[in-house]
């Protein structure tokens, strides 16, 4: 299966994660992406939004040895259901319609459970009726990871993202490892969000998103949970590596 689990931070919202076999990419956009010869690569992204996803994914020269998980608003249904288009230029209609019919990818709407690989098992949820966050399941180590799901309009406040995750935690309960935002969607620094979904989750190992180059902050973050027992990392760089022993 796995002794260990490595992760490198790409730039942007992405993250790539190393189990085993596996390589599982989230919210790639833009940087340097190392792709093992020897990994099933499989692709997630959490929204169509700038920052979370790029249509360069779908035109890798062997991407039909790939998989692809993508949130449902990347495409939408025109006319009498028989045409897919995506959201982004830049592939023909004849195309868009082959990669709808393509097995290995996949458009997720929110409240779905998908059986990807007889190791690994995708949910998804949604708070605001944008984007998604994932909860993947891979042997048996669960990774959550949310892009813009868990924003809100300004006032709404905190009360519904801590509904939120209680009701994905009533069903699902603690998790492996955690990827959170830190920032919220204006820009400004939010710790009280993922402050609400470690205190929720318990993880074992946290990881900041939406950092936006602000590494400082990602590391002021981290300083603040230095008493708690969730393992929270910070960012350095682009393309930063980390190593999890899970004998620890």
């Amino acid at each position: 299966m796995y002794d260990d689990i490595k992760v490198n931070y790409v730039g942007e919202n992405c993250y790539s994660l190393e189990l085993g076999e596996y390589l599982l990419v989230f919210d790639y956009c833009n940087g340097i992406l190392n792709i093992p010869d020897d990994k099933k690569t499989i692709f997630f992204a959490t929204s169509n939004r700038d920052g979370h996803y790029t249509q360069e994914i779908l035109k890798l020269f062997d991407m039909d040895n790939f998989s692809y998980v993508l949130s449902s608003d990347i495409a939408y249904d025109k006319g009498d259901g028989n045409v897919i288009y995506l959201n982004d230029e830049g592939l023909s209609v004849e195309n868009l319609k082959d990669l709808y019919k393509k097995r290995n990818v996949i458009f997720i709407n929110s409240s779905d459970r998908y059986k990807l690989t007889k190791d690994i098992e995708v949910l998804s949820f949604s708070a605001n009726g944008f984007g998604l966050s994932f909860l993947v399941k891979v042997f048996d180590f669960s990774i959550f990871y949310t892009g813009e799901s868990i924003f809100f309009k300004q006032g709404e406040g905190n009360t519904k993202l801590i509904n939120y995750l209680y009701e994905i935690f009533d069903r699902e309960g603690e998790i492996d490892l955690g990827f959170f935002p830190i920032k919220t969607d204006e820009g400004s620094a939010s710790f009280s969000y993922p402050r609400s979904f470690i205190e929720i989750f318990n993880p074992q190992i946290f990881f900041p998103l939406n950092v936006d180059e602000d590494f400082e902050m990602s590391k002021d973050f981290a300083v603040s949970f230095s008493e708690n027992p969730t393992d929270v990392r910070f960012i350095d760089e682009d393309n930063q590596d980390f190593e999890i022993d899970m004998d620890d």
